[in-house]
């Protein structure tokens, strides 16, 4: 292995090394059993051209042996999982994936290949010369990769102010309370707020101003809701003003349930926004000209267009847009603005106090804080809440102060005399064991019952101090603490922990010993919620504009009584055709099968979709999934199968076998052919490998056709397709017509 990272690879307009052929062998055999540890160590026979290994299962499979050298072939991926191994490969195989021999034939090259994909992946992040930082924004760029904002910036709101839009209003304002407070004395909190309000026949109004918070959710209780009685709203002067008075590369939120009056503003309001980099996050109502405005509205106005106007300035900007019900709002805004604004606060622990309860609560504080907020959800003033020292004294003004209090929710922070000291923090995954014996990320929600690996990394550990135990806690149930045990880690010290769980709800904490003996203690604001429904994908194909792909899933009911759930499927682009809402009783270990259409568009390059599910009744959502898939604008090749004629006489299977079929199929293409292979035992010519259409002439003995199918798998640039020239059943007697296109089985 050449342990260098290759430059060239994976950029375009590069000259790369030659890629072995079909009949040049890049591997001779090995032991692939792991038993002999060093016997795959120097396997490769190339090492001045490119090629990989072949692992059972994958759509390419290696070409058939063409020379006598019957111990080398092509590599395999090798180890246990490649069951086939040595079948059309050579045996064993170049996996590293793991020190472990018995999966990974190379494994004395795990930690090199580790160390060197690592530099691939920075030189294909940040490289001066190739990476990709150099052709996006750096905003874009932290968009992505979700980096928290160090720069100082605005954070803007827009909102529709007109007469239906009043529970909105009252969901910003709540979420805003947590937004602005979570923020408050952290490097990430924005330099100002601004505020303004847009309707019908009022284009904007410039509301607010300012670099106090309080000040801006005091201006968002004062909002009051008039009109829109004709539905379509000056959107898009809203958004043009708020980008006005925006700093460079600000955030701004807007919110409306109406379609846009003044669509032809778009591009302007585009332009905008892409000279100051502003960031827009659009939030529009699933209904927009609700029930309320259809009750009131003479006339809906270009209803079909205000989604493509909302859904392009997102497009076009960089920015993003979200449909919502008014339920979920304030929820949805609070999980995007800790994406754009990290608090960049350790949790250090959360409780409940029940009504009457004059206990009081104490938890840890270590010399690593700089200082403590205090958030009390209830309580009606700052009266309500008294802070006490160690000592059990109240503390004074001078050490505490009340940064917010309103008549739900008080805010109070206290000064810690220890500055300048690094504050510690952790992450959580939540593994489970595979059949190959080895821990894997989980998909979604863990399931209620079963057990599972958790690897806890704690970051900004100081020397001399440890992390002892794992707090497990739900309601209703003792406190369960863990221990836990360190394993090597890259990035920060790594722990992990084994349990079950049992409960629907898990809040998790870690904890140890400070340099003074004191306890430190550091609680996830991500809570474990465990669930009886799995969702596991079968398809999610490449989709080509004005073209339709079908994605499906299997629903799971891993509870033990059977239960009638609700799956829905929405998207972020109004692409899904067809039907979205399913309602279907799963017995208990039983599945169902999802299948739902996206509609490919020349305007979006991306569409995401979200698929949720919940029991009939509920509004609690079980489990939910979304996806991201890359809208190529290209034509995907065509194949059809033009005649499938099979000759075969009445001498049964076996005999089958020294006759041949033959066929012919046309594939059309746009772009660039890459490749043309064929199922195991197919024989085809071509007219041309270069210009479309391409004819096919395929041939083989008829016992091919009795395998599971037969397939031509053309490949262009973009990915591949394939060409079913099977028929089903397989065919026994005399057959010497063609057979209809419908007979067959093509994707």
């Amino acid at each position: 292995m050449n342990v260098s990272v290759y430059k060239d690879f994976g950029f375009p307009n590069r000259t790369l090394m030659a890629i072995a052929g079909t009949s040049v062998d890049t591997c001779q055999d090995c032991d692939n059993s792991g038993t002999n540890e060093n016997s795959c160590n120097n396997n490769l026979l190339v090492s001045d051209m490119l090629t990989s290994g072949y692992q059972t299962g994958q759509d390419v499979q290696p070409p058939y042996k063409t020379n006598d050298n019957f111990d080398q072939g092509k590599c395999g991926f090798g180890g246990s999982t490649d069951t086939e191994n040595g079948f059309r490969t050579a045996k064993g195989g170049i996996n590293k994936d793991r020190l472990d021999s018995k999966y990974s034939p190379h494994h004395h090259l795990h930690y090199k290949a580790f160390y060197a994909a690592r530099r691939a992946t920075e030189q294909f992040l940040v490289d001066q010369d190739i990476g990709i930082i150099n052709d996006m924004k750096a905003d874009t760029f932290v968009q992505i990769f979700g980096l928290g904002k160090r720069y100082q910036a605005s954070f803007g709101f827009v909102i529709d102010d007109t007469g239906s839009m009043g529970d909105e209003i009252e969901e910003v304002r709540k979420a805003c309370i947590d937004i602005i407070t979570n923020v408050f004395g952290t490097p990430n909190a924005p330099s100002n707020y601004i505020l303004v309000t847009f309707n019908d026949p009022v284009k904007h109004m410039h509301r607010l101003t300012t670099s106090n918070g309080l000040e801006m959710i005091s201006a968002l209780g004062n909002l009051t809701v008039e009109g829109g009685d004709d539905c379509p709203e000056y959107a898009m002067s809203g958004l043009e003003k708020a980008i006005e008075l925006c700093q460079e590369q600000s955030t701004i939120f807007f919110y409306t349930d109406a379609p846009a009056k003044d669509e032809a503003e778009r591009d302007t309001v585009m332009n905008a926004a892409e000279e100051k980099q502003i960031d827009l996050q659009l939030f529009v109502q699933n209904e927009t000209c609700g029930p309320l405005r259809k009750r009131r509205a003479t006339k809906r106005t270009k209803r079909d267009v205000e989604s493509h106007v909302y859904s392009q300035v997102a497009e076009g900007t960089g920015g993003a847009i979200y449909r919502f019900n008014t339920s979920l709002l304030g929820e949805l805004m609070i999980q995007i603005s800790e994406e754009l604004f990290p608090s960049a606060t350790a949790i250090v622990d959360t409780f409940e106090l029940k009504d009457g309860e004059t206990n009081p609560i104490s938890f840890p504080v270590d010399s690593m804080l700089n200082n403590v907020k205090i958030t009390v959800i209830g309580a009606t003033s700052a009266a309500d809440v008294n802070i006490e020292s160690p000592l059990g004294s109240i503390m004074t003004a001078v050490t505490t102060s009340v940064y917010f209090e309103s008549p739900d929710k008080v805010v109070v922070t206290v000064l810690n005399p220890t500055p300048a000291q690094t504050s510690v923090d952790f992450h959580y995954l939540i593994t489970e064991e595979a059949e190959d014996g080895y821990f894997y990320r989980i998909s979604g929600k863990p399931i209620e019952g079963k057990q599972y690996r958790i690897y806890l990394t704690v970051y900004d550990l100081p020397v001399g101090m440890d992390a002892s135990g794992v707090r497990l806690e739900t309601n209703g149930s003792p406190t369960n603490n863990l221990d836990i045990s360190e394993v090597a880690g890259d990035f920060g010290t790594t722990y992990f922990v084994s349990t079950t769980l049992s409960y629907d709800l898990y809040k998790i904490s870690m904890y140890g010993t400070d340099n003074s003996g004191n306890t430190w203690m550091r609680t996830s604001p991500y809570l474990i919620t465990p669930t009886t429904v799995r969702l596991k994908v079968i398809s999610t194909p490449d989709l080509y504009m004005n073209t339709v792909s079908t994605v499906s899933y299997t629903v799971e009911n891993k509870g033990f009584e059977s239960e009638t759930f609700v799956v829905e499927v929405t998207d972020d682009r109004g692409l899904l055709t067809g039907q979205t809402s399913f309602t279907q009783l799963i017995t208990s270990n039983g599945s169902t099968e999802i299948i739902c259409q996206l509609q490919g568009s020349s305007l979006y390059n991306t569409v995401t979709y979200t698929i949720t599910v919940r029991k009939l009744g509920s509004v609690n959502i079980l489990m939910e999934e979304s996806q991201t898939i890359y809208i190529s604008q290209e034509f995907p090749p065509s194949c059809s199968v033009q005649t499938l004629v099979e000759i075969c006489d009445d001498l049964g299977n076996t005999s089958c076998s020294e006759v041949t079929w033959n066929g012919k199929a046309a594939i059309s293409f746009t772009t660039e052919l890459s490749s043309i292979a064929g199922s195991k035992g197919l024989i085809f010519d071509t007219s041309s490998e270069y210009s479309s259409p391409i004819n096919i002439n395929v041939r083989s003995r008829l016992l091919s056709v009795l395998l599971p199918d037969s397939k031509i798998n053309p490949s262009d640039v973009f990915g591949d397709l394939k060409c079913d020239v099977s028929n089903k059943p397989p065919i026994a007697t005399t057959l010497q017509q063609p057979l209809d296109i419908e007979d067959l089985d093509l994707e």
